[in-house]
């Protein structure tokens, strides 16, 4: 995937759980290494900065083994929302090379009032799993049919109508 943003922003734990969306037995300092290890890769393909933001609640951890990733962990008194909404903030003219992927509307909603791109971080994470990258964590196979609205989706195009309908109707199955 070809990407005009040099850097894409990612929340967390908002992403594990959409990797993993049912309980797991792993620990989860386990589920991390494994989503920075996709997302090392996929910053590998598309030759982009990645950042990761977890909520710290005074985590000693301040960056990972992976390198070059960036891995922020917050203070105890800030949230990884709050630390996006303000990252992006403070971007100005910058923030247009930017993609936020996250599923939490009020991320999204600030960030694209600034000016960054965003990216539903189910989208995201089946992408991570068209990229090479293996599937999605919560998932033994990647979905077929659905690589080129997937694409749109990262890129922020509008579905056309079929399209729509197709993730509607795997949505209200509950396969996703």
């Amino acid at each position: 995937m070809k990407t005009a943003s040099r850097e894409f922003v990612v929340d967390g734990y908002n992403l594990i759980h959409k990797l993993i969306p049912s309980p797991s037995a792993s620990p989860l300092e386990q589920l991390r290494l494994e989503m920075e290890k996709k997302l090392l890769s996929f910053q590998r393909k598309n030759r982009c900065a990645v950042t990761i933001v977890y909520d710290g609640k005074g985590s000693a951890r301040e960056h990972s083994s992976i390198i070059p990733l960036h891995i922020v962990f917050t203070p105890a008194t800030k949230s990884a929302d709050q630390w996006i909404i303000d990252y992006v903030k403070s971007l100005n003219t910058n923030v247009k090379k930017v993609t936020i992927v996250s599923s939490d509307d009020e991320i999204r909603r600030y960030s694209e009032a600034f000016g960054a791109r965003c990216i539903k971080s189910e989208a995201f994470a089946l992408k991570l799993g068209e990229n090479g990258t293996s599937a999605p964590l919560s998932e033994g196979k990647r979905r077929s049919g659905f690589g080129k609205t997937i694409d749109k989706a990262v890129r922020g195009e509008p579905l056309n109508d079929k399209e729509v309908a197709q993730w509607t109707e795997l949505f209200t199955r509950g396969k996703m």
